[in-house]
């Protein structure tokens, strides 16, 4: 979600032992990125990052081939800045076992006092990119593996008012909520006695929408670009199928979570920093409508529009859609098993844009043998790392 919303001094008192979890935060590992070969590492740089928008106009930070891995750093959890309080304070005050010589917080506060801005946009996400894959033009579309997502820092913030869209409190917003990350035990430690199941993730993964949405368009709202969807499920071992609409399709990611529910309605999750990795294949000539996702048990249909009636309605016609290309199947066929088998979610209601994602369970197709590349059993690579989108 917006930087904006996160950017608040918190009082929060977690009252609970947090010793040691910055040393977990720092040993912890993923088994997938261990795996992966990287081609690529992208740091968190004031000219790697943009802010806030996709400006066309900024040439790409980095050009790979179809089939590479890249490696990137991204940004967060700079909650002391909007109450102009000492950094260090903040963090002690909240518990957090570092400070603000923490390198990947040194990051983001260069990142926010350096980048260079955009038609006068100051504030948004903290987004790197663009990353350009060659060859890739307008009428393809780009399969993104999402091999690993690991936060960086040892804790998150999140907003403690309602998101746009949703009845406003009164009086002045209340300072954003701290989260403790326990990277060992992947939960969010929230208070004393309440702790959250970690799903990192990142909230905005898009390519330079088309030209008709000017040069610098803001990367608040989702679009069939993808952006800033906010989809929970885009974990490690998700694909994100994106289409192509410039020449070189030229990536963005950024807007970092830790976790965070169905719907996001205070307009954040818990927003952190976090190292993806990602596998790019491009798929030359397979136009796509609007963004499609699968996970080794689900594929994943958006539908995406300012109002929410309609966005419902555009992912059940992305389901239909979705349905025709994986199984031939008909609207007639497809629509009483999406009725009876796909949960069609909020995915958030608070971007302006609204989304809706249908979760299509790929175990109702019970003779399909899956060649998915990443196995959710054993948390890793399948035996049968095949692409997932036909080749």
């Amino acid at each position: 979600m917006n930087i904006d919303a996160v950017l608040r001094t918190s009082l929060w008192w977690h009252g609970a032992t947090c010793a040691g979890l910055l040393l977990i935060a720092l040993l912890s590992t993923d088994a997938a990125a261990a795996e992966a070969k990287v081609d690529h590492y992208v740091k968190l740089t004031p000219e790697n990052s943009v802010i806030g928008n996709y400006p066309i106009q900024k040439a790409p930070i980095l050009t790979i081939q179809s089939g590479e891995t890249v490696k990137i750093d991204t940004g967060g959890g700079a909650g002391w800045r909007s109450g102009n309080v000492d950094p260090d304070e903040w963090l002690k005050s909240n518990h957090v076992p570092t400070t603000s010589a923490n390198p990947a917080l040194q990051e983001t506060i260069a990142v926010l006092d350096k980048t260079v801005r955009y038609a006068d946009i100051k504030t948004g996400h903290l987004l790197v990119g663009p990353i350009n894959v060659d060859g890739a033009m307008p009428g393809d579309s780009l399969e993104i593996r999402i091999l690993s997502v690991v936060p960086r820092i040892p804790y998150g913030t999140t907003g403690s008012g309602p998101g746009r869209g949703l009845k406003e409190l009164e009086g002045p917003k209340p300072p954003a909520h701290v989260t403790l990350l326990d990277l060992k035990r992947k939960v969010g430690v929230f208070a004393p006695g309440v702790e959250v199941p970690l799903r990192p993730f990142m909230g905005v993964m898009a390519l330079q929408p088309a030209s008709s949405e000017g040069d610098n368009p803001s990367s608040t709202p989702p679009g069939n670009y993808g952006g800033n969807l906010d989809c929970n499920e885009l974990v490690t071992g998700t694909t994100l199928y994106l289409p192509v609409f410039q020449p070189g399709a030229r990536f963005f990611t950024g807007d970092a979570h830790a976790a965070q529910g169905d719907g996001e309605i205070t307009g954040t999750a818990i927003e952190t920093a976090n190292t993806v990795t990602l596998k790019f294949i491009l798929h030359k000539g397979q136009a796509l409508k609007m963004p499609r996702a699968e996970s080794p048990t689900h594929w994943i249909a958006f539908g995406l529009n300012p109002d929410l009636d309609d966005a419902l309605q555009q992912a059940v016609d992305q389901t239909v859609d979705y349905m025709k290309d994986l199984k031939g199947w008909d609207m007639l066929q497809t629509l009483p098993l999406a009725s009876i088998a796909v949960s069609y979610r909020i995915t958030e209601n608070v971007d302006k844009t609204k989304a809706v994602h249908a979760m299509i369970p790929k175990n109702v197709f019970v003779n399909d043998k899956s060649s998915y590349w990443y196995s959710a059993k054993s948390g890793g690579r399948s035996a049968s790392p095949h692409a997932s989108m036909e080749d």
